[in-house]
């Protein structure tokens, strides 16, 4: 990966885990300070093994925790106390040239090990990079894809076989993606990715060079068959039960990794509500702005799905409510267009009277352009409909619809005095579906905002600029795709033919010829050239000489006392 240490993303493999208070953790293999972080703060003690004395004082010198005890051991057979976690978190990789030399035979192994040292009421936790993942088949490295990377990777298929062999029945698969070591989203068998939500894929630029794009590659799995998309998830995250496997009734878990910590929060969906919390202590600040948001919801008897209880926000799950973007894009499939625009402008009546309207000349100098530094034309301004409460993602997707009226949830944002024109233009935006029924230049103009578009893209753009991470976005947008090596072997000899072509008719001997005249006058024009640097030289040396001796001619005794007879002589 290109993201580097200083950017604390590593702890999301495990972070959103409940561990059970009181509990011991053995990790085998050192993956990363985060997780190791995450496991002491979660349980009373933690263990971890290393292969040398140089690795735990090195180790050591950073994670300081008094429940973390750390062991050198490379023969594992040789661990003998039991734990209630056994964690194989980037064991496979980790023991990649230490423990067997395939990736199949290392996790037999380590299942083996780590199934005697869990007690029975315990739990195994294993990561691993999935052979067919999607990431494998982008892969322009040959030492990667899925010929070649049976050396750190295993199929769904094989883990199961494994786990069966090993009488571990008693499991549950968790799809990350981009992967384990950088996680921003996981999916189950009770929560699988469709072609809107497979874009919290948000990778990290691994490589420079893909052979396409891994979400545009989900997205046409997941046209076909969203069950095909375990065999695609880049890597597994398997909790296996010693002997029993109690339900945590998580179906999907989503961070916010692109943002600036101090915005970054976690989600995770469970049967029956949706929890978020901060993701570190920096972003405790905006956890407490979406309190405020619920409060001023409710005071503004907008209806909310969103209530709070000490640091998290706890939304109602809606499993098989409307969303209200699906309930406007069912217009657009049935051609019903009035309805759509109809809609549409009744909502937005209707959030401007209840955030509040008000008066520009009063905010003039107080609004949401002059806080971002938006340059706008006084009169376009002055035509906008201002609001108090900007709470600016009341976007349709973030509004189920039901008993007849509208649910909103997920109110992170909040800006005073913004135009509503502005939560509009968000809203449709953001709304791509759309986009494929009537052109994006047509919603606009209709919905009679299109002369405002540009400076909502510029308040957009920077609102969105304060939000978001730079460094992850740059590592975001590193990776390009387009010619395979094939395609490029192809164009590269059409380019070949056609060169020959065009020269074809062109003798060599004579270009030989010329090229020998060419040298020959060249070394003719550096022989003239040094002749005029040496002819200049010598110039400038006898310059040099007639000046000293004017010099001396000028302050001699004899040419000052005869001064006065040459001045009288110019005269006469």
């Amino acid at each position: 990966m290109v993201i580097d240490e200083e950017i604390d993303l590593k702890r999301n493999v495990l972070q959103w885990y409940p561990i059970k208070e009181n509990s011991t953790i053995l990790q085998i293999g050192f993956e990363s300070y985060e997780v190791i972080d995450e496991m002491c703060k979660k349980a009373e003690d933690v263990t971890l093994i290393v292969n040398s004395e140089e690795q735990k004082e090195k180790i050591l010198q950073k994670a300081k925790y008094e429940n973390l005890e750390i062991i050198v051991e490379q023969d594992l057979e040789k661990i003998e106390q039991k734990y209630d976690y056994v964690s194989l978190i980037g064991t496979i990789k980790i023991y990649q040239d230490i423990l067997e030399e395939k990736a199949y035979k290392r996790l037999q192994k380590l299942l083996k090990i780590a199934n005697k040292i869990c007690k029975d009421t315990g739990k195994i936790l294993l990561t691993v990079d999935n052979k067919y993942g999607m990431k494998f088949w982008t892969t322009m490295y040959a030492q990667k894809n899925i010929l070649c990377n049976q050396k750190f990777a295993l199929s769904k298929t094989m883990i199961e076989q494994l786990l069966k062999e090993a009488n571990l029945t008693n499991y549950k698969f968790y799809y990350m993606l981009p992967d384990y070591k950088i996680t921003n989203v996981i999916f189950t068998d009770n929560f699988l990715p469709n072609v809107e939500s497979i874009h919290r894929d948000f990778t990290y630029g691994e490589e420079e060079f893909a052979n396409f794009n891994e979400i545009e590659g989900f997205g046409e799995i997941l046209k076909e068959n969203k069950e095909l998309f375990k065999f695609y998830s880049n890597s597994y995250f398997i909790e296996i039960g010693k002997n029993n496997l109690e339900e945590n009734d998580i179906k999907f878990v989503t961070y916010t990794n692109i943002r600036k910590e101090k915005y970054r929060i976690k989600t995770i969906i469970y049967k029956d509500r949706v929890e978020k919390t901060y993701n570190n202590e920096k972003a405790e600040a905006h956890i407490n702005q979406i309190k405020r948001n619920i409060d001023i919801m409710n005071e503004l008897k907008i209806k909310t799905l969103d209530t709070y209880e000490n640091e998290k926000i706890i939304s109602k799950y809606v499993e098989n409510g409307k969303s209200y973007d699906k309930i406007l894009l069912e217009y657009l499939e049935q051609e019903n267009n009035e309805k759509f625009f109809s809609e549409i402008k009744t909502y937005q009546n209707r959030i401007t009277k209840i955030l509040k309207n008000v008066d520009y000349v009063q905010i003039k100098e107080n609004n949401v352009f002059t806080k971002y530094n938006v340059d706008c034309e006084e009169e376009l301004l002055e035509k906008l409909h201002f609001v108090k409460h900007g709470l600016w993602d009341l976007i349709f997707q973030n509004a189920f619809y039901i008993n007849n009226d509208l649910y909103f949830y997920d109110q992170e944002w909040y800006e005073e005095n913004i135009p509503v024109e502005y939560i509009i233009y968000r809203a449709i935006a953001y709304f791509p579906n759309a986009h494929a029924y009537i052109p994006t230049n047509k919603l606009y103009e209709t919905l009679e905002i299109e002369k405002y578009i540009q400076i909502f893209q510029e308040l957009d753009n920077k609102i969105q600029d304060e939000i978001r991470d730079n460094k992850i976005w740059e590592c975001h947008n590193r990776t390009k795709t387009g010619q395979t090596l094939m395609d490029l072997y192809y164009n590269l000899q059409k380019e070949y033919v056609n060169y020959k072509k065009e020269h074809e008719n062109i003798n060599i001997d004579e270009l030989v010829k010329e090229n020998t005249q060419l040298k020959n006058k060249n070394i003719e024009l550096e022989k003239q050239k040094e002749n005029f640097v040496n002819e200049t030289k010598s110039l400038t040396d006898t310059v040099n000489v007639l000046k000293g001796l004017n010099d001396r001619m000028a302050n001699s005794a004899s040419w000052k006392i005869t001064k006065p007879l040459r001045w009288i002589r110019r005269k006469f």
